[in-house]
């Protein structure tokens, strides 16, 4: 096993889980590192499923588990800057423009620039079940993290404060698309269109 995988680092950190009375479901690019930091917890992107596995079912449906859902096309410029700031895939230093990323990952799933499939997953896979119900008990949105936040916390029984760990001000999201770019990233995450109602 690959020791740097995202499900050993989580079973590292299974006495943290076993004590606390709630799971988070880190999906990246959804404020999850901001949700971490408030809430002291350990960096990890593990599904829900992976989690409920480790833990057993009786343990998880025990405890109180939510994540946060971003708007597709919003996540995926996100992203994008996040790869080509750390020069992920040499997305800086070859310069290669966010059109043309689009077309490498979403359209040829060129293996070079689609390198960790798992960060390109729809987020209903981070959280539903093999039949694709969802598995956490609460979905909170990016777009109103704070609020959605507070509800977590109100749950959870705990006061802290979100900080905005990766905050920027970029433009909007329907800015750096055109009609191709716009349905390549829709049909990838179709799934998550139509359950989370995101519209372009």
């Amino acid at each position: 096993m690959n020791l740097l995988s995202p499900l050993w680092a989580f079973c590292r950190t299974l006495e943290d889980r076993w004590a606390r009375q709630y799971l988070f479901v880190h999906i990246n690019k959804t404020g999850g590192s901001s949700v971490e930091k408030a809430l002291n917890l350990r960096f990890g992107h593990v599904t829900a499923l992976e989690q409920r596995r480790a833990l057993g079912n009786r343990l998880w449906e025990s405890k109180f588990s939510f994540a946060f859902v971003r708007n597709p096309w919003d996540r995926v410029v996100s992203q994008f800057h996040y790869r080509r700031e750390r020069d992920q895939t040499g997305l800086r230093s070859q310069e290669v423009t966010f059109r043309k990323w689009i077309g490498l990952v979403f359209g040829d799933r060129n293996p070079l620039f689609l390198d960790k499939p798992r960060m390109f997953m729809p987020q209903v896979d981070w959280i539903a079940d093999g039949q694709g119900n969802l598995m956490v008990d609460y979905v909170g949105r990016f777009e109103r993290l704070e609020e959605d936040f507070g509800e977590v916390c109100r749950r959870i029984g705990r006061e802290a404060i979100l900080p905005h760990v990766k905050a920027s001000n970029r433009r909007s999201h329907r800015e750096y698309f055109d009609d191709e770019t716009a349905g390549l990233v829709g049909r990838w995450y179709a799934a998550d269109v139509e359950r989370f109602g995101y519209q372009f």
